[in-house]
């Protein structure tokens, strides 16, 4: 995998996925407010280890556009959207290079706390798993959480992640999904 800025003859990953409930698109300076409103909310960022925020001002938000989004033919960074008719932002979707060949990594969040615990994470997870895999861009998948963040651990192991590795530091934990075990799960979920 490389950088995923559509390098010519490298497979980019998915840059639209629609579930039932979702859109997951590419970010947008448009997305900068809720963007900003998350990640600078404690409540938000805490279960991933970011306990005070990461409070952005209007200047850093400028500076992470400018790095990760303008001039990009390809998305790393994507905002999950109900599909609603004003496609509303509800979180984040994030896929990066990983050193192991083969592999990405990935990280999400679901910033309207009032919407916390709809299953709205998994979903995406989900179809965005299902798109990657189909994509033929990797075999396996990582997500690294905080030990004690029981809804991302629920979320994860719901798509059917496993751990991985344990960090050393003991509070944070490697999950991994690969394309077989994600196809057999959805084929015995689909026999009932």
């Amino acid at each position: 995998m490389n950088d995923n800025n559509c390098t010519n003859g490298v497979v980019p990953v998915p840059q639209q996925v629609t579930s039932e409930h979702l859109l997951i698109r590419p970010s947008t300076r448009s997305d900068a407010p809720f963007l900003k409103k998350w990640w600078n909310d404690p409540t938000v960022t805490e279960p991933g280890g970011t306990a005070a925020g990461m409070q952005y001002d209007d200047s850093d938000m400028e500076e992470w556009f400018q790095r990760y989004v303008d001039g990009r033919q390809c998305a790393t960074h994507f905002v999950i959207c109900l599909r609603d008719a004003k496609e509303t932002p509800i979180g984040e979707f994030y896929i990066a290079s990983d050193d192991r060949p083969g592999s990405v990594d990935v990280a999400l969040l679901i910033g309207e706390i009032r919407l916390w615990g709809r299953g709205y994470g998994t979903e995406a997870l989900e179809a965005y798993a299902g798109m990657l895999f189909a994509s033929g861009t990797c075999e396996a998948i990582r997500l690294n959480t905080r030990r004690d963040n029981a809804a991302a651990i629920r979320m994860s192991t719901n798509v059917g992640f496993e751990v991985e590795h344990i960090w050393a530091n003991g509070q944070f934990q490697t999950m991994i999904l690969t394309q077989p075990a994600f196809e057999y799960r959805l084929m015995k979920a689909q026999a009932g």
